[in-house]
C-alpha cells in the first residue's frame, strides 16, 4: 500500500509539471512563432530536459526520504544512492533494501520506469506541439 501511494504522489507530481509547462510552453506561442527558429527550439529543449530532470529528481527524493524516515538506511545519501539506482531500474546490488521490505524496491524501480513513459510522452508531445506552432499548423 506504501509503495502505492508513494508511486500515485510521484506521478501526481510529473504530471504538475507537464501541466506547469505546458502553460509556460502556450504563454511562450507568440514568442516561438518568430524568427530565429533554431534558437527557441534549443530553448524548448531545455525547458523539457529541466522539466524531466526535475521530475526525476522529485521521485528519488520521494522513496530517499520515505527510506530514511523508515530508518531502512543508515544515512540519507545511502538512501538517495539507492533511491536513484532502483528509481533507474539500473539495479547495482550493492545496497539493497531487508528482504521484508522488498516490495518496496521493486515499486521504486516499477514507479521510475512508469515516470520515464510519462517523461518520453511528455518529450515527444511538447516538442511535437512546438514545431507545429513554430510552422503555424493547427494541433
Amino acid at each position: 500500500m506504501l509503495g502505492t501511494v508513494i508511486t500515485l504522489v510521484s506521478l501526481l507530481g510529473g504530471a504538475f509539471m507537464w501541466s506547469a509547462l505546458n502553460e509556460l510552453l502556450l504563454r511562450m506561442e507568440p514568442w516561438l512563432r518568430g524568427p530565429n527558429q533554431h534558437i527557441k527550439s534549443f530553448v524548448v529543449v531545455s525547458l523539457v530536459a529541466i522539466s524531466t530532470m526535475g521530475m526525476t529528481t522529485f521521485g528519488v527524493w520521494l522513496w530517499a526520504i520515505i527510506f530514511q524516515q523508515m530508518s531502512v538506511f543508515s544515512t540519507l545519501e545511502e538512501a538517495v544512492y539507492y533511491s536513484l539506482v532502483a528509481y533507474t531500474t539500473l539495479g547495482l546490488g550493492d545496497i539493497v533494501v531487508p528482504q521484508d521490505l522488498r516490495l518496496l524496491g521493486g515499486m521504486t524501480g516499477a514507479n521510475g520506469f512508469l515516470m520515464f513513459g510519462l517523461m518520453t510522452a511528455m518529450i515527444t508531445d511538447t516538442l511535437r506541439h512546438v514545431r507545429r506552432v513554430q510552422h503555424h499548423l493547427r494541433d
